[in-house]
């Protein structure tokens, strides 16, 4: 990620409405599949560590939060405390034992890397046999941007591609489907209009409005988005797609 974007989003992830609305998507979708706290969870790509409070309510009484990104910067930003630790790798080799975590979350990370199937892979490697894998990652190569540019993405994804990719490492699709499903129209618009207006080298991270009254609208309907998909209620299009994963007792 280009450093300007990697500035603008350690400021953002406190209140913007998208972060504060993906914390409860996760939060209550962890809850759902996964309703007692088990043993050591890992947040793979934690960046600025804006989901680890999220991932601690899943850690077991004497398991462990390890937060995991190839960036020193945005580690050396993290607050210490007990029960977490801080591990620079990269997402597709983690430095872990096979069966280590209960919960493992790839949060806007297999569209950053080249090998996004070893990602998964290596998720699955270090989960154990009935641990949960959550994923999210930009949805519709029809959105590509300029935002996409900054953050150096590679690929935007349907739920066919991301099913198969996870199928492939051995998980288990329990959901798969697209989120902010509601703003799809309007960004689809503008981001058109981008690529036709806006030259590739003034590419920056853009997560679009951030005033108080849209805030908590926009908040609130992704955590509705996010109640219809543990519903099992699939949305046919939207900017997002979220997965939940599970790793059978039968490994591979």
């Amino acid at each position: 990620m280009e450093p300007v974007a990697y500035e603008t989003m350690h400021a953002l992830q406190e209140k913007h409405w998208w972060w504060r609305g993906m914390r409860r998507l996760y939060q209550g979708t962890l809850r759902h599949f996964q309703p007692v706290a088990k043993g050591s969870v890992l947040d793979v790509g934690c960046g600025f560590g804006a989901n680890l409070p999220v991932l601690s309510k899943q850690v077991a009484q004497n398991g462990l939060l390890v937060g995991v990104d190839a960036s020193h910067e945005a580690l050396s930003a993290i607050p210490r405390r007990a029960g977490l630790m801080l591990v620079q790798a990269h997402a597709d080799a983690l430095p872990f034992r096979c069966d280590s975590f209960d919960t493992v979350a790839l949060l806007a990370v297999i569209e950053h890397v080249e090998r996004d199937d070893k990602v998964v892979q290596e998720s699955y490697r270090v989960t154990r046999a009935g641990g949960l894998q959550i994923l999210l990652t930009s949805a519709f190569m029809l959105l590509w941007s300029h935002h996409d540019t900054a953050n150096e993405h590679r690929r935007r994804y349907l739920v066919s591609q991301v099913d198969k990719l996870q199928r492939a490492a051995g998980w288990r699709v329990l959901r798969t489907g697209y989120v902010n499903t509601a703003i799809f129209p309007a960004v689809a618009l503008v981001r058109l209009w981008q690529r036709r207006s806006r030259p590739p080298e003034n590419a920056a991270y853009d997560m679009g409005p951030n005033t108080y009254p849209l805030n908590r609208v926009l908040e609130g309907l992704l955590s509705l988005e996010g109640w219809l998909l543990r519903r099992g209620m699939i949305m046919p299009f939207g900017v997002d797609l979220f997965s939940v994963a599970v790793r059978d007792h039968d490994s591979q």
